[in-house]
């Protein structure tokens, strides 16, 4: 069955069955001197669901893990070129439990590279994960996003495009990785607080990657089950490698827009990817002042540019140079209502 071009979603599962769209496998201990195995499996005897409905889109179904199995993986089989995945689902805790890993991977120990969530069961805490078998950056959102998880469903989602991945939770930007290759392979976290934590990593994940729903490790003794998780929130797309962004500015450490917010005294946004070729920033105050463009040079900042704010008037600044980040300090003259603060990027 040729699956280019189709995607992932629900019709397709619905019509032809999840083993049309999901290989899968388990991990398995021996006793003997072979410590593991890897076993070839049907997905429909792990992931069970129906089109019963406890109530609008809560539907039943569930994703098991049975005792005596350390890993149910389930990946696509087709792979997406940049791709877009998204997921909405519970987040179970279990206590000694299972990672849950779901997003995008090409096979198991990060070969082909990653870009996925990870969420750990036992402590009830959520991660972003980028970059390959060399390096990888491992971004913790849990104190970004600031609220369990492990209650009620949740939408996470994916943007892969050329140079850059972006993860979403419930609709809010919570991470940002920079991708790139370099002299040696190697990641870094070089943000992470609100809004949104920013790694950077130099060995970057394929172009083209399959999809992954797994549970992985815990007490091998007991049988685990994801409840929440149905085919129906599951949706995974080719997307745009050359998307443009629109990212507002927050305000340092908070999930605060710049954008509409009240200052009267110097106020620092929290930072922006700068490896773009095209980045444009839109800012508009009540006030005059000074708002001052710094950039990210190794582990410091430094003034990259600085603008002589006009009250109420729009201000353009097309960044021509590259940087990992930077971010905009405004240091208004009186009392100020921020009108714009806005960055371009592509």
């Amino acid at each position: 069955m040729d699956m280019h071009g189709r995607g992932i979603r629900y019709s397709s599962v619905l019509h032809e069955g999840l083993s049309s769209v999901f290989y899968c496998w388990l991990r398995v201990k021996r006793s003997t001197e072979v410590e593991e195995e890897f076993v070839a499996c049907r997905p429909e005897d792990f992931w069970k669901f129906t089109g019963e409905e406890r109530s609008y889109t809560n539907f039943v179904a569930r994703f098991v893990k049975p005792r005596g199995v350390v890993t149910v993986s389930l990946r696509s089989r087709q792979a997406f070129n940049f791709g877009v995945f998204e997921l909405r689902t519970e987040l179970p805790r279990f206590p000694e439990g299972p990672m849950l890993w779901f997003g995008f991977e090409a096979d198991d120990l990060f070969g082909g590279g990653v870009l996925h969530f990870m969420w750990r069961s036992s402590e009830g805490r959520l991660y972003a994960f980028v970059g390959s078998s060399s390096a990888r950056a491992e971004m913790e959102l849990t104190p970004i996003i600031g609220a369990d998880l492990s209650s009620g469903h949740h939408h996470f989602k994916i943007v892969y495009r050329r140079g850059l991945a972006l993860w979403y939770v419930d609709g809010f930007l919570r991470a940002l990785a920079i991708l790139g290759a370099g002299d040696v392979c190697d990641a870094a976290i070089l943000y992470s607080s609100k809004p949104y934590a920013v790694g950077c990593v130099r060995d970057p994940p394929a172009a083209e990657l399959p999809i992954l729903l797994d549970i992985d490790g815990g007490d091998t003794s007991k049988e685990y089950v994801w409840k929440g998780i149905h085919p129906w929130g599951l949706r995974v797309f080719n997307g745009d490698p050359e998307l443009p962004l629109f990212l507002d500015l927050y305000l340092e450490n908070t999930d605060t827009r710049l954008r509409g917010s009240v200052v009267e005294d110097r106020v620092v946004s929290a930072p922006f990817p700068g490896t773009l070729s095209e980045k444009e920033l839109w800012f508009e105050a009540s006030s005059s002042g000074r708002l001052i463009v710094e950039s990210f040079e190794g582990d410091r900042w430094s003034t990259y540019a600085i603008l002589n704010v006009k009250k109420n008037e729009p201000h353009n600044l097309k960044i021509k140079d590259r940087a990992l980040m930077y971010r905009t300090v405004f240091e208004p003259e009186e009392k100020a209502v921020v009108r714009e603060a806005r960055v371009f990027m592509r």
